[in-house]
This record gives C-alpha cells, structure tokens and sequence, in this order.
C-alpha cells in the first residue's frame, strides 16, 4: 500500500504517529547531550610517568624505553615519540583514524601493567590520556576579595569547589592563581654531619612521622571500634621535634655538660642523646615558587576552571552550577566577589536560538508564498505546519544515532530548514491541481496527487542527500566535525520526505467543499469556487501573465530542441 493512500484511509493511525514523532522528539531534544564543538577522538595517546629528581639520561634508560617497548606492541600503533626530561617521561603513541581510542587506551594499559615491576620504585605509576583540541572548560569562574592570595585561595578550595565538584555532570573544578602554602625544611650541612646523619635518614624519618595508621579493633558485646593512630602533623612546631636519628654521647669532664648530658640520657631512655629536625635544619612555613599569575580587570584573582563529563548536557551542567553558585554565594564572607567570566552554554542557546529563528522565518516566508501564489490559506498552513513536525522527527532520529546538539549538527538543521518545505510545497500544489483543475474529489486528489509526485520529490530528496551523506566518509579531524552536519542534513530530509507523503496528504484531504456557486455569466468568466471558510480561489492577472509568458517559452524550446 502506498504512504498517502494508507494515511488518507487510516487517519486515526496516521495522527497518532505523528503526535508520537513529536513526544519522541521533545524527549530526545531534553536528552541530548549539548556542547560547542563535536567530540574529537583524535588517534593519540600520551603515557606520562613522573620520576622526580632523575636525570633525563636515567629517565630515558630506566622508564622510557621499557615503555615503548610495551606499547609497541599494541595492535593499531603506528608511529611512536617519546620525550625524557628531567623528573619525566612522555611516550606518544599514535594510531590509524580509524581506530577505536577506548580499546586502544585498554590495551596500552595492558602492556604497562606487564612492565610496572620493572620500573623504578620511587616511580609514580604511568597515566595514559587522549587528547582532544576542543576540551576546554564549560565555565570558568573569577574569584576576587580584599585578602591574601593565600587565603582566598584556601576558601576556594574549601567552600567553592567542593560545593561545584558535587554537581551532577561536573567531572573536576580546577584552580589557578594565588599562592600555594608550603612547608620547606632547609637542612644545616655542618650540623648534618656533626650528628653523622644521612640525609636519607632524615626524610624517612619524616615520612615516617607524617603518618595515620591502623591499630585494629575493639570488640564489645554489641559494638565492634576501629582504632587508629593519629600521627600526621598539624602545626609546624611537631615538624621541629622529629627525631630524625640518635647518638651516643661521649663523656666529659664539665659537670655542667655532664648533668646536660645525663637529662638527654634520661629523656632517650638509654645511654646518648636524641636528634631532632629541628636541631639540624630550619623550617619555614612560607608559599610555592610561582610560575603564572591569573588576573581579572586588572585584579588578581583565583581561577576555577570547571570541567564536565563527557556526556554530560552543558547547558544543564551550566545551570545547576549558576544554581549552586547563588547559594555558596550567600554563605561566603562579603567582601568575595564571584564572577563568571566564560560560559560555554552561552554560545550554545544562542545556536540553537538561531536554529528556531531560522524554522520560524522559513515558516513565515514559506506561508505567505504560498498563499500568494495559491490563494489558499488553508494550503499554505499544511505546508508550514510540516516544518516543526520535521524537526522533531529528526532531534529523534538524532538521539537514536548518538549525536549531540553542536555547533555543525544545529548548522545543518539549520541548512535542512530550507530545504524542508520543498517536498511539501510540490505536493500541495500537486493535489490542488487535481482538485481543482482535474475536479477530483477532495480523497481522490490528495491520494492521486501526492501518489504522482512520489517518484519526483523521492529523487530530488535523495540527489540532495548524495550530495552531504558522502561527508560521513572523510576521515581525519574534518571527517569527525562534518559527520554531524551530514547526518542531520540528511535527517531533517528524510523526515521532510515522510512527512509530504503522510501527512500532507492527511491533512488536504480534511476539508470539505461547499456547494458551487458559478457567476450570472458562467459561458465567458471564470468559475468561482468558494472553500469551507469562504475564501475565494482563482488566479491573479500576475500569475496568468506568468503563465502564458512560460508557454511561450517552453514552446521554442521543444521546436528547437537540438539547440538544446
């Protein structure tokens, strides 16, 4: 059965599909994910593994090269580099465009996780990351105040990102700017080596003080407690009175040094004397060397950077974090000052603001066309209601093929908005002409008239869609930020298409004609036909000049058809 005469005889069904193409698509519009730009998987990966205070020459032969010979071997690498600087090793691998990244990444891990043994033990584990041009924060923030820098940058990570970390769809909040406190132990050498101490033995025993541990449990008749050694510093005078070695002491004939002696004796519980840290290094409760400045309008500033997941929706992200910063703003003290500086959601609304003001002018243009040339309001409503309905069909289409709202997929909506209405305007004009120029009934010429352009408006739709469909093939970066343009180009036609086959024919086929009522001098003018809502129907001089003008033409052309 053919779609118009299935959708004239079956309306019931006909509607009831079409209002579920419309649910479906506002449900998939909320659900889609939105961002600037189109995820790019681009075909390398980075293993970074930190050794601090190694050469390069030790980093090169102790980590590097065992890593490339892991990866190597990973099925789909193609080409690798590798960097050793001075505490670091980065290894890149590339691999093929047409390569899944995800499997890629799990087989890189694989292959370190069979060399980890091998490398130093003072060596931070290797991280493997992608990279992606276009991951750039959704919002940064600017946090001004009349304090210190190291202050203001404590209360930002205490209060502001804690609070945005815990919004649904945010990945990290990263800040930037201000000062870092530090706590630097600036080590005596002479007194280094008068208490013969290595300096190894001083930082295990720091370490080794800078500790909570474990200590079991207690077990009561209802209640089982954890017990647990507290031991990590909490000012900077415990950091003084570690013990970092101890030595006997020699006797001496001075009672005063004598009786010195014997306290410190009693104190170590044994004969000799305790060394503190404190004894044979300074520390200083100061701030982190910088290397950047973040700065506001002039003003210094801290920087927080917010990142989201990768299939979070951006402009809810967006929101829930605005949400989040009216009420964090309330607890801060009064002389914070938070600003958003960047706002990536921004560009998006206003894309997608484009998109409807672009659906909503064709719309217009398309109606008052039509009417101007058809002289049928009615016609012309059928034609601009098939717009909206079209993009809905294609936001579902679009949930459906995993893609996302950005910039080039709203851009070939956008592109496809123009086009929507051609495969319904030709169909209208069609069964307008077979109602009122053929005098078919009102079903017979919304079934006959949409049935004879069925071929046409098909082979015009798909020479449109050969043209962008091809796109999807492209391989590289161009390829991955085309591909959404082509398939929503090529969704909002096919949708178009569907819609002039059912739908149009659905809804012209609903009117009801009135009785006839022909002129006092029905042999010479022209016969008057009057629709439902009492709108007379006939043909301007304009178009009859038009008309007669094309005929000419058209007949020249087929007498001298071989100059064709």
């Amino acid at each position: 059965m053919k779609l118009p005469h299935f959708s004239v005889n079956r309306p019931v069904t006909t509607v009831m599909i079409f209002i579920a193409v419309v649910l479906l698509g506002f449900i998939s519009l909320t659900n889609l994910s939105q961002e600037l730009f189109p995820p790019i998987s681009y075909p390398q990966l980075t293993v970074v593994t930190p050794y601090e205070n190694a050469a390069p020459e030790e980093i090169e032969t102790l980590i590097t090269k065992a890593i490339e010979e892991a990866v190597g071997t990973v099925s789909g690498s193609r080409k690798i580099n590798s960097i050793s600087k001075e505490g670091l090793s980065l290894v890149t691998v590339e691999f093929g465009w047409d390569q899944d990244m995800d499997f890629a990444a799990l087989g890189v891990r694989e292959k370190l996780d069979l060399i980890k043994e091998r490398l130093p033990r003072d060596a931070d584990e290797p991280v493997v990351m992608k990279f992606n041009p276009f991951e750039m924060p959704v919002m940064t923030l600017s946090v001004t105040g009349k304090r210190h820098p190291a202050s203001l940058r404590e209360l930002c990570k205490r209060i502001i990102k804690n609070e945005l970390e815990k919004i649904d769809g945010v990945a990290s909040a990263g800040i930037s700017g201000g000062l870092e406190r530090e706590i630097s132990i600036e080590i005596d050498r002479g007194r280094l080596e008068a208490s013969q101490t290595s300096i190894v033995d001083v930082v295990k025993a720091i370490q080794n003080a800078n500790l909570n541990y474990p200590a079991g449990t207690v077990e009561e008749s209802f209640y089982e407690y954890l017990i647990r050694t507290l031991g990590e510093f909490t000012s900077v005078n415990q950091i003084n009175d570690v013990v970092v070695a101890f030595q006997e002491d020699e006797e001496s004939d001075d009672p005063a040094q004598r009786a010195q002696l014997m306290d410190r004796e009693s104190k170590a519980g044994g004969e000799g004397r305790l060394i503190f840290l404190k004894d044979i290094a300074r520390i200083n409760d100061t701030f982190k060397e910088r290397t950047s400045y973040s700065r506001y309008n002039g003003v210094e500033n801290i920087s927080i950077a917010i990142q989201k997941q990768a299939q979070a929706n951006t402009i809810k992200v967006a929101d829930e974090v605005k949400r989040v910063l009216e009420r964090v703003t309330e607890e801060l003290p009064r002389d914070i000052k938070v600003d958003i500086i960047y706002d990536q959601s921004i560009f998006i609304k206003d894309a997608i603001k484009g998109v409807r003001d672009a659906a909503i002018q064709g719309g217009v243009l398309a109606f008052l066309i039509l009417l101007f040339f058809l002289r049928n309001w009615r016609s012309a409503t059928i034609v601009t209601f098939s717009i909206p309905i079209s993009i809905m069909a294609a936001f579902s289409l679009m949930y459906f093929g995993k893609l996302s709202l950005n910039m080039m997929s709203l851009g070939g909506l956008a592109m496809g908005v123009g086009m929507l209405v051609d495969n319904a305007i030709v169909v209208i004009e069609n069964i307008f002409r077979y109602r009122y120029d053929l005098k078919f009934s009102i079903k017979e010429a919304a079934i006959e008239g949409a049935s004879e352009m069925t071929n046409a408006i098909s082979a015009s739709t798909l020479t449109t869609i050969a043209v962008f469909l091809p796109m999807i093939f492209i391989i590289g970066i161009a390829g991955q930020i085309f591909k959404p343009l082509a398939f929503t180009v090529t969704f909002s036609l096919v949708a178009s298409l569907f819609v002039a086959l059912t739908l149009i024919p659905l809804l012209a086929s609903r009117s009801k004609k009135r009785k006839k009522r022909v002129s006092l001098a029905a042999a010479s003018e022209e016969v008057i036909k009057e629709d439902e809502e009492g709108a007379v129907l006939g043909k301007s001089p304009f178009i009859m000049k038009a008309e007669e003008v094309y005929g000419k033409v058209l007949e020249r052309f087929l007498r001298r058809k071989y100059l064709g």
